[in-house]
């Protein structure tokens, strides 16, 4: 149980890039993480990662470990989900958060599956902005949220489940045969379409922003959306760039209506999280979420 346990410890390190972030979220002290890698790395006889002041490396012994944690976990999760489908008492309803772009692109087809496999399950959606997700949170009108937005408010308790990226799109009727790639320069100069202030999204691109030592302000924005389905067929129809999820534009990309113009020496990814209330009991959403980690790890 102890070396499962460290398990854990090493994949939350490695995760948060911080052995301090790793003790808050796993609620022991930064010690007692420090001492379980060690651990790890004196049963294995190999370092697994390495500290260079505040920065954490993590080795090729640490990234096989890495991948077999998810390969663990994974089970762990199917497991779980398995055994609690069997149940008689799966009935009941899950009030579930979501941001708009894990409400319209992400999470549909999950919910369908899901209703499948567990019976007499209703779900609700509320779909909102990151900042009313954790207000829904906090006043009980919801159970679970999935956000865009990075962890941040105290008294929530954030889960990645999900990788994702945000990437520079432009319709490909005014910007056919243009130029597959833009320096840092060249696309802080062109007009942008972003979301609202509150959004994840938004938050996530001033943050990789900052991360270059840029401001928002640096962004030449022709105008805001509230939704990323504005903004898509805004810019179908417009010679203006945004800033959207990969996710939100698979479909367009299919149909050559989108293009993704790579920036060079810039990347924004992220994690979407699912958000519970600390110390709190959600039921049968705790199933629901077992079951989103497996459809979106099936390689696991």
């Amino acid at each position: 149980m102890k070396s499962h346990f460290r398990l854990h410890v090493f994949y939350e390190v490695v995760q948060r890039q911080s052995f301090t972030k790793a003790a808050e979220a796993l609620q022991i002290s930064q010690p007692a993480v420090t001492k379980h890698v060690r651990a790890l790395e004196e049963e294995y006889k190999v370092p697994l990662l390495e500290r260079k002041g505040v920065i954490i490396h993590i080795t090729p012994a640490g990234e096989v470990l890495k991948s077999y944690c998810e390969k663990i976990f994974g089970l762990e999760r199917q497991l779980k989900f398995e055994i609690d489908a069997l149940r008689d008492n799966q009935g009941g309803t899950i009030r579930i958060g979501a941001s708009t772009t894990i409400a319209q692109y992400i999470i549909p087809k999950v919910i369908a599956s899901f209703q499948q496999k567990v019976k007499d399950v209703n779900i609700e959606i509320k779909s909102g902005n990151t900042e009313a997700i954790e207000n829904w949170l906090i006043d009980d009108i919801i159970d679970l949220g999935m956000i865009e937005g990075s962890p941040h408010r105290g008294g929530l308790k954030y889960i990645p489940f999900l990788k994702d990226e945000l990437v520079v799109v432009c319709s490909t009727k005014f910007h056919k045969g243009h130029k597959s790639s833009l320096t840092i320069k060249e696309f802080l100069k062109k007009p942008f379409v972003i979301r609202e202030q509150g959004s994840g999204t938004r938050k996530i691109i001033k943050d990789a922003l900052a991360e270059k030592k840029l401001h928002e302000d640096d962004l030449t924005i022709a105008m805001q959306l509230d939704s990323t389905e504005s903004i898509k067929r805004y810019i179908e129809a417009s010679p203006n760039y945004a800033l959207l999820s990969i996710y939100s534009i698979l479909e367009e990309l299919n149909r050559d209506q989108l293009q993704i113009i790579d920036i060079e020496d810039f990347e924004i990814n992220r994690d979407l999280h699912f958000v519970i209330k600390e110390g709190g009991s959600i039921g049968l959403g705790t199933t629901f979420m077992d079951y989103a980690m497996l459809h979106y790890n099936k390689k696991l």
